[in-house]
């Protein structure tokens, strides 16, 4: 294989993470920079990109052409991403997708219709799926709108109906853990879907759990939780800062310390349940100020020095669509975690399963239920069980490597030769 054409948003130049794009743009950026690296046969890739404001519309940067070529937002998008693929001589088209890449859902109308015209055009498709949704009422607050009624069933059916379409259109399906294989089995060919999971970004940690927490005037005696990215329904966020907040007001014990490191999604800001939704996160977390932290956005200078400044990364997820993001970067900053039980069939991916057995560390130990009772305490089992702590971090350094960007470059290349 000697060219490719990957459709995705795509950070700024000079960057991995921001907050212009959406959340596909710095797992793209890290998996093309690996397989612009893995091999002798590695392709000369041509990103089709969103434009963004301030930023050229064409330039060159590791290794990568970068096209700045399309709208979000606008249904001429697709026009103007079909506008270039015809222009550029390669034969296979990697397209990274999620719900809102293009804007409005309802922008994906006509996905699986650029599907067909590539095969038309004789061009093979390789599409990353980045979120599985087929029951929308467990997304229920996440759309404003209540469990079963007409919106949830309507859309249920829509999306189960766009990801069979998406299946029969395209020539490959990757997705990045092994429910969300087995979710798009129930829908037809098993055989065209691959599991690559998601890379994990090495670093160097020098700085220390003392020095990160005076860099951000946090207290050295408490127990640091913290949740990463935009604040949202499904990921549990207003969940976490009640569960916390009722914690403190019937324990005489305020050793727990709760940071929020991220802050409203601004493709919902605007909209009345979300606002209404952040500022009721708002309010709760005002009222103890003194052992709840609303960060906001965090600079990608500061991602790592959040991490390190943690006891505990925690994800009270009410329903699992994607692989985690900051998931992987627990990973790399060699961070514990505790999971919800709705995320938990993430633990079951081959390489986490592994390396959780490798040191006797049963999923019951680091799941909990969305309930106060249970989730203190699996935190107050971890802070009384420092030998668990240990082997979580453990654990965390072996899935690094399994899923180090040059093992996940390398998956690519094996599937695109």
């Amino acid at each position: 294989m000697k060219k490719l054409i990957v459709v995705t948003s795509y950070p700024e130049e000079g960057m991995i993470h921001g907050k212009k794009t959406v959340g596909v743009a710095s797992y793209a950026k890290n998996t093309l920079i690996a397989l612009s690296k893995a091999g002798k046969d590695k392709p000369k890739i041509t990103v089709l990109a969103e434009k963004l404001p301030g930023q050229k519309d064409k330039y060159q940067e590791d290794n990568v052409q970068v096209i700045r070529c399309w709208q979000r937002n606008t249904w001429s998008a697709y026009w103007q991403i079909g506008r270039k693929i015809k222009k550029l001589k390669a034969k296979k088209v990697m397209i990274e997708f999620e719900m809102a890449m293009f804007g409005s859902p309802f922008k994906n109308v006509f996905f699986p219709l650029f599907l067909i015209w590539l095969k038309l055009i004789n061009k093979k498709s390789i599409v990353v799926i980045h979120q599985v949704v087929l029951d929308f009422s467990q997304l229920s607050g996440h759309l404003g709108a209540k469990k079963d009624n007409l919106k949830t069933k309507a859309l249920s059916l829509t999306g189960k109906i766009f990801f069979k379409s998406i299946l029969i259109t395209a020539n490959q399906i990757v997705v990045f853990e092994q429910f969300l294989k087995n979710r798009l089995a129930k829908l037809g060919n098993v055989n065209k879907i691959k599991v690559i999971p998601h890379g994990v970004e090495k670093i160097d940690i020098r700085t220390t759990k003392k020095e990160a927490r005076n860099k951000l005037d946090i207290p050295q005696s408490k127990y640091v939780l913290s949740i990463f990215g935009y604040l949202a329904w499904y990921k549990g966020s207003d969940w976490l800062v009640k569960a916390v907040s009722q914690h403190l007001e019937r324990s005489k014990n305020d050793n727990l310390y709760l940071i929020l490191a991220g802050g409203p999604n601004p493709n919902h800001v605007g909209k009345d349940f979300y606002d209404k939704y952040i500022q009721n996160i708002e309010k709760t977390a005002k009222k103890h100020s003194k052992n709840i932290k609303i960060a906001g956005f965090i600079p990608e200078n500061e991602i790592n020095l959040y991490y390190q400044a943690a006891d505990l990364m925690v994800f009270p997820y009410r329903t699992g669509m994607s692989s985690s993001g900051p998931l992987a970067l627990a990973f790399t900053n060699h961070k514990p975690f505790l999971v919800s039980k709705p995320l938990a069939p993430l633990l079951k991916t081959e390489d986490i399963k592994s390396a959780l057995g490798q040191f006797d560390i049963s999923t019951m130990e680091i799941t909990f239920t969305l309930s106060n009772n249970d989730f203190i305490g699996k935190i107050t089992q971890l802070q009384n069980k420092p030998e668990l702590t240990d082997k979580l971090t453990q654990a965390g350094r072996l899935i690094t490597e399994k899923r180090s960007w040059q093992n996940i470059g390398q998956a690519y290349l094996n599937l695109l030769s």
